[in-house]
């Protein structure tokens, strides 16, 4: 019998893997487009994404707890199934190289500068690595424990960083023109797109998702967006926060716990790693779900792949400059086009009849 899990576990499992996405990439490329009107880019961006919202969890509905494979076959066939698996599965593969390229260049630049590369991306591919193959009920179980801590520590850097904050710098407003504004709330809306994970694991949810979960998960996903954007505005000012690398984390430098301690900014290491690992490893995971098929060798052989494919940029040494430049051009429009043309082919989908097997007749 499959591990099914609870709505909570698996919010746990979309919070921690998804909002770390939100914290590391989204911000630095968001400030980038929007600058000081980047928080009213998350505002734009919000009600389009709970529109969409409403179209995945009519998906989610047609699917009656069947696996995102068992769905698609039934109504397109092997062909419509293996064309769109293999789409998510690119998707997936840079979702993967981001988060491994941005992890580890955060690790090496801030905190340990002095160690070669290469030890740190081995490092953290064979962690992720590991997880996966342990399986989703371990990815679960890791998020629900981590979660709670990250999640406090994030209330706690905002607080304390409350004396070093002028609110006066998100004025004035529109500044930069509707241009800019629209274009941040591309990125945000095409940063959001890894909320279609939920089609692969939804199957695994002791009781269906109700709309009202999705909405939440959402809301609190645009929250892990709209909180460290308006920190990293009123703490460091526009132009400065835009030519930062991580600005989320640079909040951490801003911590004093009384008059001695200081330097407590290796906390931030604890979120970025926490939420990394398990993004990764989920990563790794799906690709196992999408491509792998039901054979143990070809599954572990799939894990493997991915997990080297993901880490590749890294251990090249691609330029970090170059990969930003990339992913600010075009990954955001590229996801946000990508998500919204899937999406509406699924719903197409989900009007189709399911074939039963072994008969002509047809059921919807």
């Amino acid at each position: 019998m499959d591990v099914t899990f609870s709505r909570l576990q698996i919010i746990f499992l979309l919070l921690l893997s998804l909002g770390i996405s939100n914290h590391v990439l989204v911000i630095p490329h968001l400030l980038r487009a929007a600058e000081r009107d980047a928080w009213f880019s998350v505002l734009l961006a919000y009600p389009a994404l709970i529109g969409w919202s409403v179209i995945l969890y009519l998906i989610i509905k047609s699917m009656r707890s069947l696996s995102f494979h068992q769905w698609l076959k039934g109504r397109l066939g092997s062909v419509g199934l293996w064309i769109i698996s293999g789409c998510i599965a690119l998707y997936l593969v840079a979702a993967g190289i981001m988060i491994v390229f941005d992890t580890t260049q955060n690790i090496s630049i801030f905190f340990l500068p002095s160690t070669p590369e290469i030890v740190v991306i081995l490092s953290f591919i064979f962690l992720s690595y590991s997880a996966a193959r342990s399986g989703l009920k371990t990815i679960v179980y890791m998020s629900t424990m981590l979660l709670p801590v990250v999640w406090m520590l994030g209330i706690g850097v905002s607080i304390m960083t409350r004396g070093s904050k002028d609110y006066g710098m998100l004025h004035p407003f529109l500044k930069e023109g509707l241009g800019s504004e629209l274009f941040g709330g591309v990125v945000v809306f095409g940063g959001s797109m890894d909320l279609l994970v939920l089609l692969l694991i939804q199957h695994k949810v002791s009781k269906p998702l109700n709309y009202g979960s999705i909405i939440i998960l959402l809301t609190l996903l645009v929250g892990l967006i709209m909180g460290p954007t308006v920190g990293s505005l009123t703490a460091f000012g526009p132009y400065q926060a835009e030519n930062m690398r991580f600005p989320a984390f640079e909040q951490w430098r801003l911590v004093m716990i009384g008059r001695q301690i200081s330097h407590v900014d290796f906390l931030a290491a604890f979120q970025l790693m926490a939420g990394s690992v398990v993004r990764t490893a989920l990563m790794t995971h799906l690709m196992t779900e999408l491509i792998g098929g039901k054979s143990p060798k070809v599954r572990q052989t799939v894990l493997l792949s991915s997990a080297v494919i993901f880490a590749l940029p890294s251990l090249l040494k691609v330029s970090d400059i170059s990969m930003q430049q990339v992913i600010h051009r075009y990954f955001y429009t590229f996801s946000l086009c990508f998500g919204v043309a899937l999406t509406a082919v699924l719903l197409t989908a989900s009007y189709i009849p399911r074939r039963r097997r072994g008969s002509n007749e047809s059921v919807t």
